[in-house]
């Protein structure tokens, strides 16, 4: 029984990070209890006695933290892990929590007193309803439905009825096969029953719950903030409990509508949220932020210096880890056709992995030309990495009317991140080959990479068998044997490891044997030789989509120690597959290690915090997008999930909720510092209606024709206005005044040379003053 407990905060420079285990005997947890009574007490004189409570805000400056650092006017936050049955191990960590805070406080004492946010996810969805929910008291007064002590007997008497043991394992698996495991009823009935006609906005603290729609292949957020400023989004608690708890495979998506006063309706088609956010607590952290922004009250909080800015107390509890880690390597999943792998999706990939928190302040250089970091993000999609190459080209293309025909991305870019065909691509960019002169120089530039994917995609993803077939023959075994690819990314790239590459990458994986990310990034392999493997390797392994190709297995050696570490890799995508926040936070990693951070700290965050000039680019939407409905999904079973019209809709629905979210989040924080023009995020948006979007179809689709289309949807992503999420809706919008992305391309071509030629004089002045130094001048 495990649960993570944070607290950011800095005072004067210095930044600490306070990670415990939770368990009965003590500990961390009472310090955050005698924390939450102190400021609860001081909330109580000041905030209710004398005056309406205020409210207090999330800051988004350099240190991530909160509101005012006086007790008080922090901003408390409890998020909690999504993990089923396994919800029983939150339960009891906030018994003891609760228990504690009883003790300083009286018997009376609940959590939704103390803490401003309660979010959670699948099975802590529901945990945050019962703790949020008011029920009558006896003296009339709105308190919380359930104490904390009374989550795990909940648990313990409607787990068995829920999730009735009927069967064998072989046999669930067989029925599993054709339908989901569960059918619900009691689950449905049961919430129905216990939560009643209450709303997102009834509830005693906001709430956030994060669900993913099947229909709009997006995730949707449900917060307390949003049900209070739109009808549409105020929801029954039960119906976004039922959403959020329906795990693929295991229980039935749920389809529901809300109305509001002008005869609107709005339809949601919803799976469990953990394919898009099992771990909360970014989400949590974004919608605060969201909310700041709508309320104007950014500027308030950003005037303040570093010093001055309040902090978050963060509470973050997992669902604990289940026993088959270490049970799968790349030799086993290499094997694995649609049954296997999802049995390993659905079961474990719904789980937070990643646990470091994005700070956008923090991990930039300044806003002077010749200091910002500039970076390349591409997102994956199989064959759908032909959509990046032409925007990448049309960018390269522009930088060299301005610098000249040798000019090439990795010149412009600090970093370069890619997932599965986006890791590939940034491996093209990145590696160098020797020139006729003795010049490092990209191995192919980036008119070349579309040409690259027509001559080799149709090898990698052959075309050999109808649709139905190779359904039949993908329940058994991955679709494609991998044997093309692998020979020939090793035939390209040769030896070139991570370390060697002309600019920094980042490459995301997933390691099956580990459970988690594996992160691959030049300064990492600079520092550890463990880390510093063949690109090839890493590239063959972030391609490695489950049920369509081979997981990928390698290993690294150490000279000096006699070390060696074993990667077990299947595509990064399940993880991370729009890279950019893995890419913000390594780079916060780097600043931290080179200690910095605290330099850049000092600066306040409107003027002299330091600014990210980045560029994400996504692959465009399935042609699947509006065809999903709970109604569909609902009757799937793994093979429904596993391919449904020639897709793997459970692949699709992970990488386009991870891709969405990251987007969100990155797309707020620069926001929240009025630099929205630094962060341009090319994508298919058409019509900023998912439902009439323009087909990319599946990420193997490797015929002539569709590569043509794929060539198409690249330029229409070109002359598309450019899009910016409306933090109060979710949604994309247009933006009037910068014109399409080929405008803003343009604009960034122009910065991307600016900075470049600031840099190049400095280095050169540098060079001159060592000169003249050397010489007595």
């Amino acid at each position: 029984m495990s649960g993570r407990i944070e607290e950011w905060w800095r005072h004067g420079r210095q930044r600490s990070l306070v990670e415990g285990t939770v368990s009965g005997s003590g500990g961390q947890p009472g310090c955050i209890a005698s924390a939450l009574m102190a400021a609860r007490m001081l909330r109580f004189t000041t905030a209710r006695l004398l005056r309406p409570r205020c409210r207090r805000l999330y800051h988004g400056c350099s240190d991530g933290a909160a509101a005012c650092s006086v007790v008080g006017e922090r901003v408390t936050v409890l998020t909690i892990d999504g993990g089923g049955i396994r919800g029983i191990i939150p339960g009891k960590v906030l018994e003891f929590l609760e228990n504690e805070l009883q003790q300083l406080d009286g018997p009376e004492a609940r959590l939704a007193d103390y803490f401003d946010y309660i979010a959670g996810t699948s099975t802590g969805g529901l945990i945050t309803a019962m703790l949020a929910t008011p029920g009558a008291a006896g003296d009339g007064r709105r308190r919380p439905l359930f104490a904390a002590k009374e989550i795990c007997p909940f648990y313990q008497e409607h787990g068995p009825r829920i999730f009735p043991q009927r069967w064998c394992k072989l046999a669930s698996t067989v029925a599993a096969v054709w339908g989901p495991k569960y059918n619900g009823r009691y689950l449905r009935d049961m919430v129905r029953e216990v939560l009643g006609e209450m709303t997102v906005g009834d509830t005693l603290t906001n709430v956030v719950i994060p669900t993913f729609d099947v229909r709009l292949l997006q995730p949707v957020i449900f917060s307390t903030y949003d049900a209070k400023h739109s009808p549409l989004k105020n929801a029954l608690l039960s119906d976004v409990c039922i959403g959020t708890s329906a795990a693929p495979t295991y229980l039935p998506a749920h389809c529901f509508r809300t109305h509001d006063g002008a005869g609107e309706t709005r339809e949601y088609n919803l799976i469990d949220g953990g394919v898009a956010a099992n771990n909360p607590t970014m989400v949590a952290m974004t919608m605060i932020t969201e909310e700041m922004i709508a309320e104007e009250k950014a500027r308030l909080f950003l005037a303040k210096p570093p010093e001055e800015c309040g902090r978050f107390l963060v509470l973050s509890i997992g669902t604990g880890m289940t026993s088959d880690e270490g049970l799968y390597t790349a030799e086993k999943c290499s094997r694995w056709g649609a049954l296997g792998m999802l049995r390993f999706t659905s079961a474990r990939l719904l789980r937070p992995w990643c646990h470091r928190l994005y700070h956008s302040g923090s991990a930039a250089a300044g806003s002077v030309a010749g200091e910002r970091v500039t970076v390349l993000t591409i997102d994956g999609g199989g064959i759908r990495g032909i959509i990046p190459g032409k925007v990448l080209e049309f960018l390269e293309t522009e930088l060299q009317r301005l610098d000249g025909p040798e000019a090439r991305l990795a010149d412009y870019f600090d970093y370069i991140a890619g997932t599965s065909t986006g890791g590939l691509i940034t491996a093209m960019l990145a590696t160098p080959k020797e020139d006729g002169d003795g010049r490092r120089r990209p191995m192919f530039a980036a008119g070349e990479i579309c040409p690259f994917y027509q001559e080799h995609g149709p090898r990698i993803f052959p075309q050999r068998w109808g649709k139905l077939a190779s359904t039949v023959a993908a329940v058994w075994g991955p679709k494609y044997d991998g044997r093309y690819l692998r020979d020939m990314v090793r035939e390209v790239l040769g030896e070139t490891t991570v370390d060697g590459t002309l600019t920094n990458v980042v490459i995301p994986t997933f390691d099956v044997r580990l459970l988690q990310p594996v992160i691959f990034s030049t300064y990492d392999a600079k520092n550890s030789t463990l880390k510093n493997a063949r690109l090839s390797d890493v590239c063959i392994g972030t391609s490695a989509a489950p049920t369509y190709l081979p997981a990928h297995y390698f290993e690294t050696h150490d000279a000096a120690s006699g070390e060696t570490r074993e990667y077990n890799l299947i595509d990064g995508g399940v993880a991370a597959n729009n890279p950019t926040m893995v890419a913000m936070t390594m780079i916060t990693e780097e600043m931290i290690a080179e200690e910095k951070a605290p330099l850049l700290l000092t600066k306040p965050p409107e003027k002299e915090c330091g600014r990210f000039l980045v560029l994400s680019i996504g692959t465009g939407l399935t042609s699947d997008e509006g065809l999903y409905t709970a109604e569909k999904c609902s009757r799937w079973g793994a093979l429904g999930w596993l391919r449904h019209r020639g897709m793997a809709p459970i692949i699709d629905i992970f990488m386009a909720g991870s891709s969405d979210m990251v987007d969100i989040h990155v797309g707020v924080k620069f926001q929240l510092l009025h630099i929205e023009r630094n962060y341009l995020r090319i994508q298919e948006y058409q019509d900023y209606d998912p439902l009439k979007a323009t087909a990319a179809a599946a990420l193997d689709e490797a015929t002539p024709e569709n590569m043509r289309n794929l060539v198409g949807v690249g330029e229409r992503m070109l002359e598309q206005q450019v899009t910016r999420v409306n933090v109060e809706t979710g949604r994309y919008e247009k933006v009037s005044d910068e014109g399409s992305n080929a405008d803003a391309l343009i604009r960034m071509a122009r910065q991307l040379s600016e900075e470049r030629t600031a840099r190049l004089q400095r280095r050169m002045g540098e060079v001159t003053a060592a000169s003249a130094c050397a010489t007595g001048f």
